[in-house]
């Protein structure tokens, strides 16, 4: 089945390596991008899996693809009809290419006109029409539940830490790592973000923090959730993990910029990655946030996949490092 996916411009580039990731986890394929669409098949039923997305808006079976507006309304003269009642729903994605209520009145009309039981107010199907620099339409299969996120934010758990990654950014990243069952390892957890939504995707995962009072905050957080408690105090740089046991690992490491720390932010570089090629298994992704350019360091044990910046404020550009060992 071919599915259009209704990417956030919030941050489309991660967005579209969540699709990517997504769809491979599920022996599915990306076929083509747009501004803010992905147009992907699968051949299995994945459906009951879209709740794991994050970068995402909605998605949708695909229908039909196309150049313009006449094109499109020559679709809906031949596209093949829901089993109930339908209305349909136009969005201009970047520059407006149609007055899009003007547009799905005079798509539904067409339906009508086909025989179709239209219904604005309580439809069974919605017919997605999206007006990128081509023009897709689908029948509207999930939305995802943005609210979770917002109630999951770091200040409003039990347990909380200036700087904590957003939860929809670290689900995002979960869903990079391509995994479909298995273990996630944070071995910077924190206050847990990572590890709250890797188990909100009922995956299996391990956190490991340095300090004994945040890990037992982080304690706090999962089992808030009604997640268990899988914390244990450990150094990064000799993790109590055996070798190849991890499927994924995701990490956010310290923001430390100063002179007199230098030489141990890089000991602490060079002897977790050493720990990370150690522990992961092959084949799999490592994903870390950083402030730092570490290119040179991180090519030794893996292969970037993909560097992405994200500026914060003026003083602080966040890297996201997406590695393959």
């Amino acid at each position: 089945m071919s599915y259009l996916f209704f990417i956030s411009g919030e941050f489309e580039e991660l967005g579209r390596i969540e699709v990517e990731s997504f769809l491979r986890c599920f022996g599915g394929r990306v076929l083509s991008f747009d501004t803010q669409i992905a147009l992907g098949e699968c051949d299995r039923e994945i459906e009951q899996h879209f709740n794991r997305l994050a970068m995402v808006h909605e998605v949708s079976k695909h229908l039909f693809s196309c150049e313009s507006v006449e094109e499109l309304r020559k679709g809906f003269r031949e596209v093949s009809l829901p089993s109930g009642k339908v209305c349909v729903r136009a969005r201009n994605i970047g520059r407006k290419k149609a007055d899009s209520s003007k547009l799905e009145r005079e798509l539904g009309s067409i339906l009508w006109r086909r025989g179709a039981r239209i219904s604005v107010s309580k439809p069974d199907f919605i017919i997605r029409v999206y007006l990128s620099k081509r023009i897709h339409a689908g029948i509207l299969l999930h939305k995802t539940d943005k609210k979770q996120f917002l109630l999951r934010r770091p200040d409003l758990k039990p347990f909380f830490r200036p700087g904590a990654l957003l939860p929809r950014m670290a689900r995002s990243l979960v869903n990079a790592l391509c995994i479909k069952n298995g273990i996630v390892l944070d071995p910077m957890c924190g206050t847990g973000t990572f590890l709250v939504e890797a188990g909100l995707m009922n995956l299996d995962y391990l956190g490991i923090e340095a300090y004994r009072e945040i890990a037992e905050g982080c304690k706090t957080n999962l089992m808030h959730y009604g997640l268990p408690r899988n914390v244990v105090v450990g150094d990064v740089k000799n993790m109590p993990i055996e070798d190849c046991s991890v499927d994924g690992i995701t990490t956010d490491f310290p923001y430390l910029q100063s002179t007199r720390s230098l030489g141990r932010i890089e000991e602490l570089y060079t002897r977790s990655f050493d720990e990370f090629e150690r522990v992961l298994k092959p084949d799999r992704r490592l994903i870390f946030l950083t402030n730092l350019d570490v290119d040179d360091c991180i090519q030794e044990s893996f292969v970037i996949e993909y560097k992405l910046l994200q500026r914060l404020h003026k003083n602080l550009t966040r890297r996201i490092y997406i590695c393959k060992r």
